[in-house]
């Protein structure tokens, strides 16, 4: 860990620190690095875990740091202000394989989750370097780095290097070899169980699963996260923290914030949200905030699937049960289910439909509580409706190569606009939310804070006008963030909403 104790000296001097003091106004990038762009500092992978014809979709594609960084211009054009990417550090150089009935499965840790040395930067994905010169570039635009950090396991065991951790050159254990303890041998996790032992100690499916108990393991992980604080990140999203002891996580918190006060940190409860007693739980105790899968999940009912708009507003209701609901971290999907594109095309839509939903999915998720979280391509219709394991669309089929940078397409000018009003107009952000009309296939609603306001119009029907009683703050003629204005006497108005709509207004004008 020498390196660590040299780096720290470096915070001063890699970037900005103000970057990192508020999140809730952000909008969140999330890149898997080996299918964005290939910018030329990753060295080649072995010929056995390497696919450079995206043939093979669980080996390594080519996708680097500097393509990140090359991009960067384009994610600034999308309004996004902080860009979570997939674990940078080294992982196990092997080959796995897996058999799923007659067939065999190839895989390798492109994803960057299956940790070899957590100090250490992925060579495929270039060197420690060309992550400094991302996090300054970013930070010179603006942009917050969000580390990406596996506090629970290695790499699968029985196979390949055996789950083996290292610190430099020097192996410390595998799971096959391991005299001190650095991990649980207590097998696989049975889902079945809800005894919060079972999901912490032991195995998720087959991969090495970390003992912080042991205080030498507790030690490596909280003096690797400190390497990469002395990098300049801003923040660390936590993997599969729903099988983490939250003792454990919160003195993690704690180490890092002793470095960098202004460090934020968001986490995977599996499934999570307002509806699981267990994730509110572990985010109270912790103080790392949670991204929303239950909201996530309300999306694909309401939208994908033709539900009633009342699931919406009345999940929100439960934002009572949170100090902050605004620190939430939203999505309409990631790297771990199916696009929502996909999921729309499983249910019947035809493409030009799909991609209504898609955005009309992202952008009422702008206008709601949280920190919305787009996941690449998103913006660009990117998907592959391929049937897995994990249903149409699902992985790996949802980790394709980023394929158009097209900033000028409408959807990206009304992420952008609506980026831009959450960093403005503190109502969008964190106000409270009162509906003002609520149909089945219609919901508008109004927020507020102090003197500014926001009006939200959602249509997924048919066309239609509703008439309104708003806050008599609005008045006269206001003019439209997204859709065309609209005139309000003291509150009253008729909106004509079109199909598939999200019209948003804003005071003050």
């Amino acid at each position: 860990m020498k390196k660590v104790l040299l780096t720290l000296g470096l915070l001063v001097m890699l970037g900005s620190r103000a970057l990192a003091s508020d999140f809730s106004g952000d909008t969140i990038y999330f890149i898997l690095i080996d299918r964005f762009h290939r910018g030329g500092s990753g060295a080649p992978a072995p010929e056995q875990i390497s696919s450079p014809d995206h043939s093979e979709w669980k080996l390594y594609w080519g996708g680097d740091i500097k393509g990140v960084a090359d991009k960067l211009p384009y994610i600034k054009s999308l309004g996004s202000t902080a860009i979570w990417l997939t674990p940078v550090f080294d992982n196990t150089r092997d080959l796995y394989r897996y058999k799923f009935g007659d067939q065999e499965e190839k895989i390798s840790a492109y994803h960057g989750y299956w940790a070899r040395d957590f100090t250490a930067v992925n060579p495929f994905f270039g060197i420690l370097e060309d992550y400094r010169n991302l996090v300054n570039k970013a930070h010179g635009m603006g942009i917050k780095i969000i580390f990406d950090m596996v506090l629970n396991h290695t790499s699968p065991v029985g196979q390949g290097c055996d789950g083996a951790l290292y610190d430099g050159e020097r192996l410390l254990a595998s799971y096959g070899k391991d005299p001190e303890n650095w991990f649980h041998h207590r097998g696989s996790i049975d889902f079945s169980k809800q005894d919060p032992r079972e999901w912490q100690d032991k195995n998720l499916f087959d991969l090495a699963d970390l003992a912080q108990e042991n205080p030498k393991v507790a030690e490596y992980l909280i003096q690797s996260g400190k390497f990469w604080v002395a990098q300049g990140i801003d923040g660390f999203r936590l993997d599969t923290v729903r099988h983490l002891p939250p003792e454990f996580v919160r003195r993690f918190v704690e180490e890092m914030l002793k470095i960098n006060p202004n460090l934020w940190f968001f986490g995977e409860w599996s499934m999570g949200g307002l509806c699981s007693p267990e994730a509110i739980r572990f985010t109270n105790e912790t103080g790392v905030n949670l991204i929303d899968f239950t909201l996530q999940s309300l999306l694909v009912e309401v939208i994908a699937k033709d539900k009633p708009c009342r699931l919406l507003p009345d999940y929100l209701k439960k934002d009572l049960l949170i100090s902050h609901p605004e620190r939430l971290v939203t999505i309409i999907d990631n790297h771990d289910m199916p696009r929502f594109i996909s999921t729309c095309r499983q249910y019947g839509s035809d493409e030009r439909l799909a991609r209504k939903k898609t955005q009309a999915a992202l952008l009422l998720l702008m206008c709601l509580r949280g920190i919305p979280c787009i996941y690449y391509g998103t913006e660009q219709f990117l998907h592959n409706d391929t049937t897995s394991t994990w249903g149409v669309g699902g992985e790996p089929y949802n980790r394709q190569m980023m394929e158009r940078f097209d900033s000028g397409l409408p959807f990206i000018t009304s992420i952008r606009k609506l980026a831009q009003l959450r960093l403005d107009n503190a109502a969008l952000r964190k106000g409270r939310l009162r509906t003002l009309a609520l149909t089945p296939d219609a919901w508008v609603f109004e927020k507020h804070a102090g003197k500014k306001a926001v009006l939200v119009a959602f249509n997924k029907g048919k066309k239609t006008s509703i008439e309104l009683s708003a806050n008599p703050l609005w008045n006269g003629r206001i003019q439209g963030i997204l859709g065309p204005p609209a005139t309000f006497n003291k509150g009253k108005a008729v909106l004509d909403l079109p199909p598939w709509s999200c019209r948003v207004l804003a005071l003050p004008r």
